[in-house]
């Protein structure tokens, strides 16, 4: 372990003042830090579009994580997603995000809601002992649906994990860690009817 690194986990909230729209567009056009957008596709409850998504074709957990999100008992649907792996002086991580949103007109209008998501996750790691070594950073963004004239607040949560001495550490590290969340957004009930996009 390198020196005056965290021995744990981090799991941060913020809000963000940026506005976003959705959809975005995205053909593949580069962005400023290297990766490219592909843009929104709505993929709720419809597994047959996993594969098109290029970010998901090259990260099998990452696409394992949407698939989840995206099943029609769910309360959420995944709005966007990244992973890259970082090789440089310090070795090796994992770096990426995942963004989603209530599938619910009333409820995306009150940020709040976010919270016993992000604070109930807190609880599962603590109580599960949860040992990888890696950043959760929640933001809650305000968000506008062009298409459905529905604006509210979405969540993205970034994801680091610190450096280990191989890549293969680093890949079993980001794994365990799209797992647990995987795990913990899967198990999120559908309790309200007024979707933003109807399952497929």
């Amino acid at each position: 372990m390198h020196a005056n690194m965290p021995t744990g986990y981090r799991n941060c909230l913020s809000l963000n003042h940026e506005h976003r729209t959705v959809p975005y567009g995205g053909a593949g056009e580069a962005r400023e830090d290297g990766d490219a957008n592909y843009g929104f596709r709505n993929i709720k409850g419809d597994n047959t579009l996993l594969s098109s998504i290029p970010e998901l074709r090259r990260d099998p957990a990452l696409m394992r994580l949407v698939q989840t999100i995206n099943n029609p008992q769910t309360a959420l649907f995944s709005i966007g997603c990244v992973s890259d792996s970082i090789e440089d002086k310090n070795h090796f991580r994992y770096t990426g995000y995942i963004e989603f949103s209530f599938n619910s007109v009333s409820h995306i209008a009150d940020p709040g809601n976010y919270f016993p998501l992000f604070f109930n996750f807190e609880r599962l790691l603590d109580a599960n002992n949860f040992t990888p070594r890696v950043e959760f950073n929640w933001e809650l963004h305000k968000s506008t649906f062009i298409e459905q004239r529905v604006s509210g607040y979405t969540c993205k949560i970034n994801l680091n994990t610190y450096y280990t001495e191989t890549k293969l550490e680093a890949q079993q590290t980001w794994e365990e860690t799209l797992e647990v969340l995987g795990q913990y957004l899967g198990d999120i009930p559908n309790k309200h009817q007024d979707y933003i996009f109807e399952g497929k």
